[in-house]
């Protein structure tokens, strides 16, 4: 049996909004159509709405009619996405963040746009005021390139975002060809499409993101990367009693590389796998598989390395 079920997030924090249970169990071929509110209510807040994540694409448009045929995925999660307007980037500006679909949240801090020479833009148009979100158009027209991959997962298209959303026609989701939820065919790979932005526009925009890496082919959570973790999380954070006086300038640039090891091969919601798993895929993998497994592999072994120096280390001075 195969459950469909919508929910109502609050953006960008994605706190689940309480807007009462809308959930079917299908027991065959289903379709049907939800039209989001252009503005709900939580009893002290007013918001309005934002996008639809479809549960394999993201639209503006308020009315989405699923057709599901195929079915056997098991549970697939439909979210409309409110906000409060007033935060956005400004006149002249335009802002991109990053969008997990399969994880229904923002993927972060760290910015999506691709710089120059995959994204072209006037001299010191990005970032703009120091801000590596926001691109400016005040002195000429951009052309935005997505990172692709983002921290090991797949472009999937960009969105600009539209207070209100679109509430002309409809937009059709289909579970066609899709595979399992979360797996490489489920989601769309958009391949260049780089976001024209005219001199004078603005923008909010989402770069998209679907097929995670790490959570098929690459290292997951496994024992290695758990060991390494704990070694690293344990120096940077533990209050060590026999160690005397303040960190050496160099004890702090290479905790400050740590850290950024850390961050960068962080294993996304999905990963679960290891090393060991990695070798029983690699046969069955893509060119472009074995391409990007090969690099987070790389990340691993360096984050592995580093780990035993800092053991190394803090053996000698024991």
């Amino acid at each position: 049996m195969d459950e469909f079920k919508t929910i109502a997030k609050l953006w960008p924090a994605g706190t689940e909004l309480n807007l009462g249970t809308d959930s079917n169990v299908l027991s065959g071929p289903y379709n049907s159509t939800r039209q989001a509110a252009k503005f709900v209510t939580d009893g002290a807040q007013t918001y309005e709405f934002l996008f639809w994540n479809t549960g394999r694409h993201v639209t503006g448009k308020r009315n989405v009619k699923w057709i599901f045929s195929v079915l056997g995925w098991g549970v697939w999660t439909a979210t409309r996405w409110y906000g409060i307007p007033g935060n956005g980037p400004g006149a002249q500006k335009i802002r991109a963040n990053a969008f997990s679909i399969g994880g229904d949240q923002s993927l972060g801090t760290v910015p999506p746009i691709n710089g120059p020479p995959a994204s072209t833009f006037p001299p010191n148009a990005w970032p703009d005021n120091g801000d590596d979100h926001v691109v400016s158009t005040a002195n000429g027209p951009v052309s935005i390139a997505a990172k692709d991959p983002y921290n090991e997962y797949d472009f999937a298209g960009w969105l600009p975002l539209m207070w209100g959303g679109d509430d002309t026609g409809e937009y059709v989701e289909t579970d066609s060809g899709a595979g399992s939820i979360g797996s490489i065919t489920f989601y769309d790979h958009v391949i260049g499409g780089n976001f024209a932005g005219v001199q004078g526009s603005s923008a909010e925009l989402l770069a998209t993101y679907g097929y995670h890496h790490q959570a098929t082919g690459g290292i997951g959570r496994g024992p290695l990367r758990d060991w390494i973790y704990e070694v690293i999380f344990d120096y940077l954070h533990r209050v060590d009693p026999g160690r005397k006086g303040d960190p050496s300038p160099m004890d702090r640039i290479r905790m400050r590389f740590l850290e950024e090891l850390v961050e960068q091969a962080r294993p996304g919601p999905g990963a679960v796998t290891d090393i060991q798993h990695l070798i029983e895929a690699a046969p069955n993998m893509s060119r472009e598989e074995l391409k990007r497994s090969m690099q987070s592999l790389k990340t691993t072994l360096e984050l592995g390395k580093t780990a035993l120096g800092v053991i190394e280390a803090q053996m000698k001075g024991k």
